[in-house]
């Protein structure tokens, strides 16, 4: 397909996690939709959440594949900060899961060996509430304390009516050390993105408690974030990335091609992971536990396409609100997120058929 676009700048770096919802930049990358665009990048893996964000803050890096409430709670995190970070672009919707220890969920007084997450989150309080008062409290983690994750694991905890701030102690990991934490008990569960909880099951020292996308459907999960200044300094660039990624996305929402995804994702430059650990939240398939039969959960990736891709201030609002319960916000953030950028995507890619 041919493109009008010349871009400020051809040659560019973007970060991203180990997580199977970076699949985007990687099926852009090895499909050559960058290269469509008149783009040559480079993808970094990062740790952590907190050091992709500095990097790309700092000009290390052009762009980046990040959590979607970082770019709306900048000032929570960093208020001497003097950049601003924005996106016009959900890469993704949903992807994540709650995991407890193994040894923890053989503890709880459940009916069956498989429960869904709200009879999980019942028999998780009903422990809580009989366990002897001075022991130590349940450590949960979280990747990053603005994130989709800190915001489902709360909800599904306050719907248990556990107090996560009371009952039990919640704490920050980078997402690739929850597997290793949790098999070495330093910490008793997590709120995590693939392929992490697929993994602690299937190694038979995690439970899968419950998919998030069943406790606050279709929740904006990553964005593309850029750099204001770096917007304000190269539009056509932010709109060439924009336009090879919206078409990753929508290469992935076809269910046979995710197969082919699989295997780019799994190689050892990206995830460096085996394929049948990634392979079944993109097929949306859920193995609760290591004996588990995989059981439908669709919908786990929403890739962007149509809605789910644009970021409105109306879900800027929503995910504000939902920090809003543990922390104050400030309302005029919501205008990191730009769908004024992505209806310019979507008229951009139209006039190219």
């Amino acid at each position: 397909m041919p493109t009008s676009l010349s871009p400020e700048k051809n040659h560019l770096k973007l970060l991203y996690l180990r997580l199977t919802d970076s699949a985007p930049l990687i099926v852009a990358r090895e499909m050559g939709f960058f290269s469509r665009f008149g783009l040559k990048v480079q993808l970094q893996r990062e740790t952590s959440w907190a050091t992709l964000r500095d990097k790309l803050i700092g000009g290390a890096a052009d762009a980046a594949a990040m959590l979607a409430p970082m770019p709306l709670t900048l000032t929570q995190t960093l208020p001497q900060c003097g950049e601003r970070l924005l996106s016009g672009l959900i890469l993704s919707c949903n992807g994540n899961a709650i995991t407890l220890a193994e040894s923890l969920y053989r503890k709880l007084p459940l009916p069956a060996g498989d429960c869904d997450g709200g009879r999980v989150g019942q028999a998780l309080k009903e422990y809580l509430r009989a366990r002897p008062s001075g022991e130590a409290p349940l450590r949960f983690a979280t990747v990053y304390p603005f994130s989709s994750h800190a915001l489902q694991l709360r909800h599904w905890l306050r719907t248990a009516e556990i107090d996560p701030d009371r009952d039990l102690q919640l704490l920050v990991l980078p997402p690739e050390q929850m597997v290793d934490n949790l098999e070495r008990g330093e910490i008793d569960g997590y709120c995590v993105g693939e392929p992490w909880n697929t993994m602690a099951a299937r190694r038979g020292i995690g439970a899968i408690a419950t998919p998030c996308n069943t406790l606050l459907p279709a929740m904006p999960e990553k964005v593309l974030a850029v750099t204001e200044s770096w917007h304000n300094a190269h539009p056509v660039a932010h709109m060439a990335l924009r336009a090879a990624l919206l078409q990753a996305c929508r290469w992935l929402a076809e269910p046979a091609q995710r197969r082919d995804a699989t295997a780019l994702l799994a190689r050892e430059e990206y995830l460096g992971l085996p394929e049948e650990v990634v392979a079944p939240s993109l097929a949306d398939q859920l193995y609760r536990r290591s004996d588990s039969d995989a059981a439908a959960n669709t919908g786990w990736h929403l890739f962007a396409d149509g809605d789910y891709g644009s970021p409105t201030e109306e879900k800027a609002a929503q995910l504000l609100e939902l920090c809003r319960e543990f922390s104050q916000v400030n309302a005029q953030a919501a205008g990191a997120f730009r769908p004024e950028l992505y209806r310019q995507t979507e008229e951009f890619l139209q006039r190219q058929k």
